[in-house]
């Protein structure tokens, strides 16, 4: 007799489609339409912070974020403290801290929408909320004992309305205050209709 039991049966396969929910992540069967912003948002001794582009879908909007962060002859101790704090998201660290990095927007109607987590959506991911979302996720980075890069996504659901859109960041553990910056995106509604699925 083995010591080791044998191993349990494998589930059947589920072989039926994944089905998305639109309000957790932009779509991968559709091609989007570039909508052309490119600004710095934030510049530090240490760190920056730059929208790099939006990608405008059918049902939604991912906004495009670019980080940097240099040494800039920073003491090796302090250098390791801006470099944890900068790649903690990656581990999922730091979404209860009040100096961790923060998102949100605030569209042409008003209302305000929070990325509040290091990734995912807040809610049921099967269940739509109540209003819009917005949800963070990453695109990779790397770096060397000098320099770190990353960058962001925020996939904004549903498309938001004409008008100004009010986007919203802070990161106080590394210096960053809230910062705001505007976007017209009075011509969105047509961009998405210009957005076309890879396969007919």
């Amino acid at each position: 007799m083995s010591f080791f039991p044998p191993d349990p049966e494998s589930p059947p396969f589920d072989d039926a489609p994944a089905m998305r929910s639109p309000w957790w992540t932009a779509p991968t069967d559709r091609l989007p339409v570039l909508y052309p912003a490119s600004e710095i948002l934030v510049t530090t001794g240490h760190l920056a912070i730059a929208l790099a582009g939006v990608d405008v879908y059918a049902d939604g909007a991912e906004i495009r974020i670019e980080r940097r962060l240099r040494r800039n002859d920073a003491p090796l101790d302090e250098w390791q403290r801006m470099n944890n704090v900068f790649m903690e998201h990656w581990a999922g660290h730091g979404q209860s801290s009040a100096g961790r990095l923060r998102y949100g927007v605030v569209l042409s109607t008003g209302e305000q929408v929070i990325s509040d987590r290091a990734f995912g959506f807040a809610g049921d991911p099967m269940s739509p909320p109540k209003g819009s979302s917005l949800v963070r996720s990453g695109g990779g980075g790397g770096g060397d004992g000098h320099s770190y890069s990353s960058n962001d996504a925020l996939w904004l659901w549903p498309l938001p309305p004409p008008g100004s859109l009010e986007l919203v960041l802070q990161w106080p553990a590394l210096g960053v205050p809230e910062t705001r910056t505007y976007l017209d995106v009075s011509s969105f509604g047509e961009l998405a209709e210009r957005s076309v699925p890879f396969w007919p």
